[in-house]
């Protein structure tokens, strides 16, 4: 019987993780994609983007807490930003210079360790 229950939460994990839209606070149905990072289960997604230059990226705070997108290392004449993102807020920025821009959360993370990212714009 304990067997079977595993199997089944199994199961049911497998099925939740399988679904493209997710998060617990009201930005909910968060879609990850090249533009749009969702902040989910304290991690940024995805966590490696590359995009065209002139594209403008969206992050949302699907947790139901709060988050930061803070660019950490950028090109020279590159984008740089500190975007404060309650639970189901949204921001974008526009990049505007080819490079390697790297981000984290100043609440959750720092440049080297914990939540961070990295787009890269070609």
């Amino acid at each position: 019987m304990r067997n079977s229950r595993l199997i089944m939460l199994g199961l049911l994990v497998a099925a939740a993780c399988g679904k493209e839209n997710y998060g617990s606070g009201p930005g909910t149905g968060c879609t990850p994609s090249a533009t749009q990072v969702c902040l989910v289960n304290t991690a940024f997604s995805p966590v490696l983007d590359t995009i065209t230059v002139g594209s403008r990226v969206v992050w949302v705070n699907a947790d139901g807490f709060n988050h930061t997108s803070t660019s950490s290392a950028v090109p020279a004449s590159g984008p740089t930003w500190d975007k404060a993102l309650a639970s189901g807020a949204r921001d974008s920025v526009t990049f505007t210079v080819a490079g390697t821009y790297q981000y984290y959360c100043k609440i959750h993370g720092t440049p080297g360790s914990g939540m961070r990212a990295t787009i890269v714009v070609k």
